[in-house]
């Protein structure tokens, strides 16, 4: 077997290393630069230029310092191409030559490499994303596989990116209509939801969570009440105690919400905080008396049990007259180590009473 030479060792592990942070959904900013910084290393160029036109949002350049100035009017020379008949082997992908932006006596040659959406996911023909690089003249047939194979990374990252954003947005779409079904059913649901969400939210960011965990416990937030729509409104809107019955209905809700989003696949990791917002730290909870340090009593689900024994305390209800915010308090941190995991409550409560003024006046 040949041994490759040091370029092409450079080039592999250049590709690799970006072909990981796609993978690993790194944000497309960091991906880009990457590819840009690989090109300028591994094609031989005086300089390279990765533009992307992300939808509705103005331009983004990446490359090398004395090339970035260029970046708007190599943009309109690229909008003049026409995009190339659909995308086949990667080492016979078309390269433009365009007329170098550089003033002379700077490069003479430029090769550019356009990502078109209409080539990407059936979508309407538009230039996305170009990768270009500047020589004295044309160079030899290495650096221009090394371009190809950083055209095909580049189109696979933006690819990536747009399949995400067709993910979440259905996914916010069924969570939209979730949520509308509890409240078309309950509408003091919604003011419920929304309160919870805010709170998980807020502690969620003050525990320094990561933006995936933060929407997790988000959506789930959302929906913590969705097995309620399972309840009869005899109960479900009775004023006064309930029966012994009665109560084993409503504490089911956790499982029926859980039975609810189990077939909905982009829906799966909201189940286990939903299905165990109600269980207490120390065991004594429901739907199955689980103790926190059990993996599959989630910190999320602590975070939900939080914030909706808040707002339901604060809240007037039939049966119950709302408490302040010091007695709420006061009682969070007497259930520390009992139903709520102690340094959550510290947390939550630290962070009630730091925006205690703005609630007090947003609630008059």
């Amino acid at each position: 077997m040949a041994r490759l030479s040091e370029s092409e060792d450079h080039l592999i592990s250049c590709l690799d290393r970006i072909g990981a942070m796609i993978l690993s959904k790194a944000p497309l900013p960091e991906v880009l630069r990457a590819i840009a910084e690989a090109a300028e290393r591994c094609c031989a160029t005086h300089g390279s230029l990765l533009i992307y036109l992300p939808p509705s949002q103005p331009p983004e350049y990446y490359g090398s310092a004395q090339v970035l100035p260029l970046g708007p009017l190599l943009l309109l020379r690229l909008k003049e191409l026409a995009p190339p008949a659909e995308e086949g082997d990667p080492s016979t992908l078309p390269i433009f030559r365009l007329a170098s932006p550089f003033p002379e006596p700077g490069p003479a040659v430029a090769l550019t490499t356009p990502v078109y959406e209409g080539q990407i996911l059936g979508l309407r023909p538009g230039l996305r994303a170009a990768l270009t690089v500047f020589y004295d003249q044309m160079p030899p047939e290495e650096p221009l596989q090394a371009l190809r194979l950083l055209h095909h990374h580049l189109r696979f990252a933006i690819e990536n990116r747009l399949l995400g954003q067709i993910v979440s947005e259905s996914y916010t779409s069924t969570i939209r209509a979730l949520a509308s079904a509890i409240d078309a059913r309950d509408p003091t649901t919604h003011r419920h939801s929304q309160a919870v969400t805010e709170l998980s939210v807020a502690l969620a960011e003050a525990l320094g969570l990561s933006e995936e965990e933060v929407n997790t416990i988000r959506y789930a937030a959302i929906l913590h009440d969705v097995g309620k729509i399972g309840i009869g409104e005899a109960i479900l809107f009775k004023p006064g105690p309930l029966t012994p019955q009665e109560r084993a209905i409503v504490e089911a809700h956790p499982l029926v919400g859980a039975s609810i989003l189990a077939g909905i696949p982009y829906l799966e990791p909201l189940i286990p905080l939903i299905l165990r917002h109600h269980e207490r730290y120390d065991g004594t909870g429901y739907p199955d008396g689980l103790r926190y340090g059990d993996p599959r009593f989630p910190l999320g689900a602590q975070i939900l049990a939080i914030a909706d024994a808040f707002d339901a305390m604060t809240t007037e209800r039939p049966y119950h007259r709302g408490l302040s915010i010091d007695e709420a308090c006061s009682f969070l941190l007497q259930q520390a180590g009992k139903a709520f995991h102690p340094e959550l409550v510290r947390i939550f409560v630290r962070m009630i009473r730091t925006l205690k003024p703005a609630t007090e006046a947003g609630d008059k």
